[in-house]
């Protein structure tokens, strides 16, 4: 046997030096102490020694002459890859021809070094680790993958789910059969081709879905995009992709895998039930238009008819007290006094219901005076006063905006009256383009999670209503001991149109 096994103290790193010649072997172990490189190595003289210490040794790199009575260094090069191809190789031979040094390097050695240079040794050993390490990751990296994609693969087989495999440098591409049988084509009909399935996406969901895969490239975000594809048959399907790429040691990605599902049975459900909510909204207007109406035309009656006939009611009344006075003077008229102060009370509670159902100055003066006077009344009736925030002058409030707008700050101060126990309300209408905010906020107890409004609760929902009726939205804020806050968001587009 011509295997001999040096050891330097506290050997981090194994190394199998493939060299017939011990004096050689030496000259290499000592340049290899010099570059500071703590090892142990041991020596194969022939190809049966290098073959066993490949197996019994497990070395973490290979320093192999070229040129051996039984063997060279390209097929121990060869030897190496076939028992783990992670493992460097660094030729170190006497001399090495230019062309034979670039075939080995095409083979797979890390580097060669000459023996008479052997000051590059040391530097070239530990490139050769590094790139050894990369390789490793690299490859248990491809293989978790790999597992990863055969669960899937056994865990999508019976689902509606199809794989697709793309390299973003050679554009090779695979696509499962069960995705091309979503596009609608046998297996055989629809080519392994990145054109093949874009030129199927709808012309205008092309730009989604390479946005979509340039920005998950570029800045490593989710890549989850739905679209619309033609199908073999001209049928439009549409598909949900997800997927996600692997990045090499520069950043750069160098395989992308994922799958599509159809999702068209969802989409439909989903339009369907689009379609359902804005006829329900549109619905919903109406009937709040038709409430409205109704509301105009009993304050209209109340104010107009039974307010007048109370009128004349008082009239009369006073009209008799007088005439009684004029033939007995001295008859006791307490009781026409008080028909005449029931007459007083009842005029006000006409105008008061009145001006509940609808406010004169809605329809008269507009939003803003209506939404002052809603505020003194509120005030007076409940000793809460309302601090006024309003540059609604700037913004012009068509007729139905403003019946919305004004309904609920009403339902709002409404709550405020019967739940929060302020003392203070603060009222904002503000402009603040494109939208126009209204807040009502109070000091008053707020409320937790179990006393908090819910969505079931009419009165929100029908301010969440009028919202959504002019494109806007409703936002609550509310902490217990800490008041309750309800803001408006409503586009100035939708309050300023034309009726």
């Amino acid at each position: 046997m011509t295997q001999d096994t040096t050891t330097v103290p506290n050997p981090e790193l194994r190394i199998l030096l493939l060299e017939d010649t011990p004096e050689e072997a030496e000259l290499i172990r000592r340049a290899l102490t010099r570059a500071s490189i703590a090892f142990v190595a041991t020596r194969a003289g022939n190809r049966s020694e290098f073959i066993s210490s490949l197996q019994a040794f497990r070395p973490d790199i290979v320093l192999s002459d070229y040129n051996l009575p039984d063997l060279n260094g390209r097929e121990a090069l060869a030897i190496v890859q076939q028992y783990d191809r992670t493992v460097p190789v660094v030729i170190v031979t006497g001399a090495l021809v230019d062309d034979e040094a670039v075939a080995l390097i095409k083979a797979g050695a890390n580097d060669y070094v000459l023996k008479d240079r052997l000051a590059r040794l040391g530097p070239a050993v530990r490139r050769a680790l590094a790139e050894g390490e990369q390789l490793r990751h690299r490859e248990a990296a491809e293989r978790a993958l790999a597992a990863s994609e055969e669960r899937f693969q056994l865990a999508v087989s019976g689902a509606t789910a199809g794989l697709w495999d793309w390299n973003p440098r050679t554009d090779a591409v695979y696509f499962s059969p069960h995705f091309k049988e979503i596009m609608g084509y046998a297996d055989h009909d629809l080519p392994n081709e990145r054109r093949a399935l874009f030129d199927a996406i709808h012309t205008d969901d092309i730009g989604l879905v390479t946005g979509a895969l340039k920005a998950h490239l570029e800045h490593r975000g989710a890549y989850d995009v739905e679209y619309r594809v033609s199908t073999k048959s001209g049928d439009v399907r549409w598909i949900q992709s997800r997927g996600h790429a692997l990045w090499n040691e520069s950043g750069e990605p160098y395989r992308m895998v994922g799958w599509i599902m159809d999702v068209t049975e969802r989409k439909r459900s989903e339009e369907a039930l689009r379609l359902s909510s804005e006829e329900l909204r549109r619905l919903s207007a109406h009937i709040q238009h038709i409430r409205e109406e109704e509301k105009a035309r009993i304050a209209r009656e109340l104010h107009d008819d039974l307010g007048q006939h109370l009128t004349a009611l008082k009239m009369a009344v006073a009209s008799v007290d007088d005439n009684l006075k004029g033939i007995a003077p001295r008859l006791p008229d307490g009781d026409l006094h008080g028909v005449r102060a029931l007459i007083d009370q009842l005029i006000d509670s006409v105008r008061r219901i009145a001006s509940d159902l609808r406010p004169v100055m809605l329809d008269d003066l507009g939003l803003i005076p209506a939404i002052e006077w809603l505020t003194t009344e509120f005030s007076a009736r409940y000793h809460v006063p309302v601090i006024r925030h309003i540059d609604g002058g700037e913004i012009a409030f068509n007729r139905e905006s403003g019946i919305e707008v004004f309904r609920m700050v009403q339902e709002a101060l409404t709550n405020v009256a019967r739940h929060s126990g302020a003392t203070q309300v603060v009222l904002d209408i503000v402009r603040d383009d494109p939208h126009c905010i209204v807040r009502i906020a109070d000091n008053g107890r707020g409320v937790t999670r179990e006393t908090s409004p819910s969505r079931r609760s009419f009165g929100l929902i029908g301010m969440r209503e009028r919202a959504a009726l002019l494109g806007g939205e409703i936002r609550i804020r509310t902490e217990p001991g800490s008041g309750f806050e309800l803001t408006a968001i409503l586009p100035l587009a939708a309050l300023e149109a034309g009726e």
